[in-house]
Formats: structure tokens, sequence, C-alpha cells
């Protein structure tokens, strides 16, 4: 929800605004207001708003000043200027302090309102982004560190390049694995995650909520001894904040970085018999490139299942250590390529996509879900290959399932593929080409004239309209359905209902 602090010296405006509008409709958290920026401020530093909506001629400390003063302390916050006519002055001067939006005064609620929205529509917006680049930059972290560590990445320069790049300096004389352990209840496992990330003398990588790696590097052998000690003390205070025990095991130190690799990890677990972890940091999968290729060169779609099937035991004995689903992923996807290569067929759409294997080593934690995707691309290029056929699945019956599951939250391409027995990427490709329009699109203009219609027709809260139409997240329900309507749900009902 979208927070809101508002400033105002006029008692009538400012208690008219504060009880007329109608905040909560609009998924926004009325925190409070104030007569002036002075008695404003240390309430904002504190609440620290989304949106500050505030008027500019006030007395003790004005609204410039008091923008100016936000804008530095809170840069994320956005300003919302309220302006008389004949301040025309004031208003250039809160264009150059950044102000977001400016209103003249006198100002309905609606005109309020759509000021908000707009900063709201922004704010969404700038939060999914930061999300998307914290995903990103974790994803090529844990990449970078789970090749160095199985040898994907061969070479000492490689290395460090690609360590400049992510902003991480791994130039020294010595180097030390540690892997730990922890043991105890963790309720958020991505806060804990950055907090061990965050150590102020190691490299962390790999937390999968039992264990994290850690690398040292020190300027010799010789300073090697002390930072670990300095790390194992900082590591305890941490677990015991979080009501957790650790347990160090050391590995071998190493005079280069090349050395750095999955056999320091192996020397550790060998002495955690008891690990079920230990063999998945081997080089080898739980398939062989050859046998895998010749069965794409020769195997029927319809016996993929069983194929994959017969690795599934293997695969599961692993598939917790992240180092073992990047080698994994990256295998399929190699034998997927050289198929291709060799065939002279079109790679699956799937594998142009250049983050698609970072996200699936990242987001997936099942088994199932690389099973399936394993599948999938083997079914595509088997169904292209020389001497294959490709079934044409019906669209309409695609069209239809979505008809009638609008409603699911859970509904996407992949649920609605496996109901009509075809592959996500075939279902995408005939989708459009059937219907018209992408299956996103079509998902969305549903669900929106399913919401439109209960809007009319029902006194159901915005809320619930989101929720029986497939929505469980109202800010972004909101969002969508301005976006196709040009209004919100509550202004499209207010303009269709007498």
């Amino acid at each position: 929800m979208i927070s809101l602090f508002l400033v105002e010296d006029e008692r009538i405006a400012r208690e008219s605004i504060r009880d007329n509008v109608p905040w909560q409709e609009h998924d926004i958290l009325f925190l409070g207001d104030a007569p002036d920026g002075e008695v404003a401020l240390p309430q904002l530093l504190e609440k620290r708003p989304d949106i500050l909506l505030t008027d500019i001629k006030m007395p003790f400390m004005d609204g410039l000043e008091l923008a100016r003063i936000v804008r530095k302390e809170l840069p994320d916050t956005r300003i919302i200027i309220l302006s008389g006519h004949n301040e025309f002055e004031y208003a250039r001067k809160a264009i150059t302090l950044g102000v977001n939006d400016y209103l003249l005064k006198p100002v309905s609620s609606r005109d309020i309102l759509e000021a908000v929205d707009r900063s709201k529509a922004q704010i969404l917006e700038c939060r999914a982004r930061r999300i998307e680049r914290q995903s990103h930059s974790i994803t090529q972290r844990e990449l970078f560190f789970s090749n160095l560590y199985s040898g994907i990445l061969m070479g000492p320069a490689q290395m460090l390049q690609r360590a400049a790049q992510l902003g991480i300096s791994l130039a020294a004389g010595a180097y030390q694995i540690i892997l730990t352990e922890l043991d105890g209840v963790i309720p958020d496992r991505e806060a804990l995650r950055d907090k061990l990330y965050a150590a102020p003398m190691a490299y962390g990588s790999g937390f999968d909520g039992e264990r994290a790696t850690f690398l040292l590097l020190a300027e010799d052998a010789a300073g090697l001894p002390p930072k670990l000690r300095e790390f194992s003390a900082w590591l305890e205070a941490l677990a015991g904040q979080e009501g957790l025990s650790v347990h160090l095991l050391p590995g071998k130190q190493a005079a280069r970085l090349s050395d750095a690799k999955a056999y320091h990890l192996l020397t550790i677990q060998k002495k955690r018999r008891e690990s079920a972890d230990s063999k998945t940091l081997s080089h080898s999968t739980s398939f062989q490139r050859d046998t895998l290729l010749d069965f794409l060169r020769t195997g029927k779609p319809s016996a993929l299942p069983s194929f994959w099937a017969h690795y599934r035991p293997t695969i599961e004995s692993g598939y917790s250590s992240f180092v073992y689903r990047c080698y994994l992923y990256t295998e399929l996807f190699f034998v997927v390529h050289e198929f291709c290569q060799e065939n002279r067929i079109p790679l699956p759409e799937s594998l142009r996509q250049e983050d698609l294997l970072e996200k699936r080593i990242l987001l997936t934690n099942s088994v199932d879900d690389f099973l399936t995707l394993a599948c999938q691309l083997c079914e595509e290029v088997m169904e292209v290959r020389p001497g294959g056929s490709r079934h044409t699945p019906s669209a309409e019956q695609a069209r239809a399932y979505i008809d009638r599951h609008y409603m699911d939250p859970e509904l996407s391409l992949s649920s609605v593929a496996n109901a009509v027995s075809v592959s996500p990427n075939h279902l995408s490709t005939l989708f459009k080409s059937k219907i018209g329009v992408g299956f996103s699109e079509y998902l969305t203009e549903v669900r929106i004239r399913q919401a439109k219609r209960l809007l009319i027709t029902s006194d159901l809260r915005v809320s619930e309209v989101g929720e029986r139409v497939g929505y469980q997240n109202m800010e972004y329900f909101s969002m969508l359905f301005k976006k196709n309507t040009g209004q919100t749900p509550s202004q499209y009902r207010r303009s269709h209902t007498l």
C-alpha cells in the first residue's frame, strides 16, 4: 500500500482533504497531517511516507523549504505541491527542487486523487524496477561464485574480469573457502541471506537455507588465520542474534585464484560424510551428454517423461546445491544447443533469452521444474528434427480454458499449456498466430472485462473484485485496470452507476 502525509496550514482545507478524500478506496494509507513544515518534518522523517502532499505558503517553514529538506533526506518520497494562482514564483522554485506534481487551488478530491494516482503508478514502477535490479544483481553474483567453484569459468583472467564487472575485488595473495552450516528455524531466508552476504571480511554465496559458502582473501598465507578468526567471531555473533547455531568447515588455503574450485569444497565435505549434499559438487551431471544426444536423435517424444524419470533419483539427491543446479542447467542447454546446430534447426525460443539460464537456476528450487523444462526443450527440438513431425494443437482449446479459469490467480502460460497438452513455447506462438494477441494480453483482457462487469453489477469492494478475477495484489490490479480503461476501478464504478 502507498502511504501519504498532508501538510496544510488552513485548518478547514486540511480537515476537508483528510476526511473527504476516499483514500482507502484508492489503497492509500493516510499517515497523518500537520499545519506547517516545522511540525511536519520530524513526523515525515519518522514515518517516511511515499507521497508528501503539501501547501506552499505556510508560516514557520513553508512548503518549499520542507520540500528541499525532504528531497535530501527522503529522496524516494514523491512531492505534490498545492499552490494558489498568484504564486507563480513559488511554482518556479518548486520545479527546481524536483517536485513531482503541482496543483492549483482550489482543488477538488478528484484533482488530488488524479495527482496521487499518477505518483502512485510511478512509485509502483520504481519499486518493480528496484526489485528487478536487486534480483538481477543477486543472480549475477550467485552465478559468478558457483561458476568459480565448479570450474565453469576457466582461467584467472576471465574470473578477475567478471568479478570486476560485478564490483568484486578478488586480487589477493592467498585464498580460502569456508563452508558454513546453519541450524535452527529461519523465518526469512532472504533477509538472512542479505546479512550473510554483508560479511565485512569475506564474500558469501550459495545460501540455501542451511549452508553458505564464503571466500576469504589475504595478502599472503599468514594473513588468512587472523581473517578466519575474525570471520568466525562475526558469523557466530550474527547466528546468535538470529537464534541459530553455526558450524564452520574451513577448506585448504590456495595461493592462486584459479585453484579455488570445487575440489576445495569436496575436501571440506569429506569431513562431513553424513552430508547428503557432498556428491553434488562433482563435475558430472546425472546424465551423459552423448546419452541425451542419442535420445534426441532417435527417441520418441512420447518417451521423454520415462527418459527423465530414470534420472530423477540422482537429480533429487543433489538439487539443493546451487552449484549443482548451475551445472545441471548448463549441461542441458549445451546439449540442446549442440543438437540444433547438428541438425541445422532453430533454437527453441526460450534458449534465445539471454537471462533464462540465470532465472532458472536462481528462482527454481524444484526438481519438477527442471524435469518439466527438460521435457519441453527436448520435445521442441525432436518435433522439428529431420524426419520428425509436429502436431498442431488447438488454440481455441486454450482460449476456452482461459475463459473458464481466468479467476485462478495461479493461471499461467505453463498451466494452460499443460491443460491442453502442449509445451508453453508452442502454445505462445500458436496462440498469437491464431487468436491475434499474446497469451498475457488475452488473459488480462478477459479479467478486466469481468472486473468491469462486477464493478457495475455488484456491491463488492474493489479489492474483492480484484480477487474474484484472479488478482491477489490490489495495487497491480488497479494499475492494470487503469492502463486498460483509463480509469481506476472506483472511478469506473462511479461513472457507470447512478
